[in-house]
């Protein structure tokens, strides 16, 4: 997908630029920025998009994100209903390679933060018994002013750094076209399939909205996205059919037309092939985890 170039706005009497918002939900626009990024989601649930890869993020979502990587967080439909219940509280840091001055991260004493800024091409996402620790220095970086708050980032940073429990999300050799031009074609496209999953969408109805002819649509969506429109309409899905099997509220065939197929046979195989699990085994490991 073409992501829109954002500009991170300077904070004069800092080196780092750093942000608390609390939002009824996101409304980002697929973007990209020169700034590496540390994203805390203490409260809010959705699906995240990262350079090609799509998947769920839920409260306590905590990343470190490399410069110029596409990627966007959107919540479920739920969250633009007007329920006051359901709201957005996420911290954001954001600074550049000279932040500490040109040659900085060159340093043998930050060999390891420079890994880092190699494993962040693809997407940090950070699990395990070091999460508590980082998603808390996070809040204090934010939290702090002057000094302190740099020798916070610098702790935050090494922290990530020497972390052993993380998933790299996109794929090693993801490349994006950046194109601002179209910005708003893709994301009218995003935002579209996210509404209308569960519905009977044709690519003949998205190439519509696209202003473009269905064979142009489908080598402009798989340029940016390394996916065809029926596997990213399929992940789409499917991730959507994980949440609602750890609800137990419904049966597996009621997920399947609730998510947009109409066919048994089809939803098993599609959701084998982008989990690795029948669905029937995924909400029997869910429960055994949560256990």
């Amino acid at each position: 997908m073409q992501p829109k170039l954002e500009k991170i706005p300077v904070q004069h009497a800092s080196s780092i630029t750093v942000k608390r918002e609390i939002t009824p939900y996101m409304d980002y626009p697929w973007h990209y920025h020169p700034e590496h990024e540390i994203i805390f989601v203490e409260k809010s649930y959705g699906i995240r998009f990262m350079g090609n890869h799509i998947g769920n993020f839920s409260d306590g979502d905590l990343m470190f994100i490399s410069s110029n990587l596409p990627h966007v967080w959107k919540n479920d439909n739920d969250f633009y209903q007007g329920n006051k219940a359901l709201f957005v509280d996420v911290y954001v840091i954001h600074f550049r390679d000279d932040v500490l001055g040109n040659g900085f991260f060159d340093l043998p004493e930050c060999m390891h933060i420079k890994k880092l800024f190699e494993r962040g091409q693809q997407g940090v996402l950070i699990q395990g018994a070091d999460h508590r620790k980082i998603s808390g220095l996070v809040k204090d970086v934010v939290a702090a002013t002057g000094m302190e708050r740099l020798l916070l980032f610098l702790k935050t940073l090494e922290t990530i750094a020497l972390t052993k429990d993380y998933e790299l999300l996109s794929s090693a050799g993801y490349t994006s076209t950046v194109n601002t031009s179209d910005t708003e074609r893709i994301n009218v496209v995003m935002n579209y399939i996210m509404q209308h999953f569960a519905d009977d969408i044709t690519v003949e109805e998205i190439a519509s909205l696209s202003n473009l002819t269905v064979s142009s649509f489908c080598r402009y969506f798989k340029s940016r996205t390394q996916k065809t429109f029926s596997e990213f309409l399929n992940e789409v899905r499917i991730l959507n059919a994980c949440k609602l099997l750890v609800k137990k509220e419904m049966t597996i065939t009621q997920i399947c037309y609730e998510t947009g197929y109409n066919n048994i046979s089809h939803f098993n195989r599609q959701f084998k092939l982008i989990t690795g699990l029948t669905a029937k085994a995924y909400a029997k490991k869910y429960r055994q985890n949560l256990l």
